[in-house]
């Protein structure tokens, strides 16, 4: 798939230092800043370089990581998106995600480890969607190279669910990440009494972590054509 305005990174390629020398590399930034309705949720309102993140299933999963990602790269931050051979450049573009600092590593294959490692020693944000579960010997090796090298790792935990319904989901990373941010409701609106067009979309987004020092936080993130955010602390919105 061609696409023109995002750096698009094969599998193929002979090495993951290729990957790393294409890309840009920014330091001395004390954390790459988010949208305000998702800052918000998250103490000081920024990413903050080492950290981990995780994105929970559920629906409007992608539409919440394309927000997460869209304030650093507006503002100069590279980011690497691996593992979503779904993701449409078109939807992330009306995100508002800066598709001339996005690597997208749609199938790393048995490479993923590899790959990961080399992204975090380039970029200041990558996306890690798993397709296998990780060992914890390779979860802290990551995590070490992400303090390491003062990048954010933002991990996507797919619903795997399997069996009874109250069944918790398969985790494919074994650790806990600093801060989880999990979409509970996806509501559209614009259709009145069967006329009219979808227009906007509205997400319930909750936060959890040992990072947030205090209650759960939530907040309803617009996707759409009225952008305009509302956010609560400790319950609903």
């Amino acid at each position: 798939m061609a696409l023109p305005n995002a750096l698009a990174l094969s599998p193929a390629l002979s090495s993951t230092q290729h990957v790393a020398a294409s890309l840009l590399h920014v330091d001395g930034r004390p954390g790459l800043q988010l949208a305000p309705e998702l800052a918000a949720l998250i103490p000081g309102g920024c990413l903050r370089p080492g950290s981990t993140l995780e994105v929970g299933p559920g629906s409007g999963q992608t539409s919440l990581l394309l927000r997460l990602i869209a304030e650093p790269t507006a503002r100069g931050s590279w980011a690497a998106v691996i593992g979503f051979d779904d993701l449409n450049p078109h939807a992330a573009r009306e995100a508002g995600v800066a598709l001339e600092r996005l690597a997208l590593v749609a199938n790393p294959g048995g490479t993923w480890l590899e790959v990961a490692a080399a992204l975090l020693d380039t970029v200041e944000l990558v996306v890690l969607n798993l397709q296998q579960e990780c060992r914890p010997a390779d979860s802290r090796r990551l995590l070490a190279r992400a303090r390491q090298r003062r990048s954010i790792l933002i991990l996507v935990q797919r619903d795997t669910r399997r069996g009874p319904p109250n069944r918790p989901p398969r985790r494919m990373w074994p650790e806990q990440p600093d801060i989880t941010l999990t979409p509970s409701q996806y509501t559209w609106h614009g259709l009145e009494q069967g006329h009219g067009r979808l227009c906007e979309a509205v997400i319930t987004v909750n936060a959890t972590g040992r990072r947030l020092n205090g209650p759960a936080r939530s907040c309803r993130l617009r996707v759409g054509e009225r952008p305009t955010p509302h956010w609560s602390a400790g319950g609903d919105p």
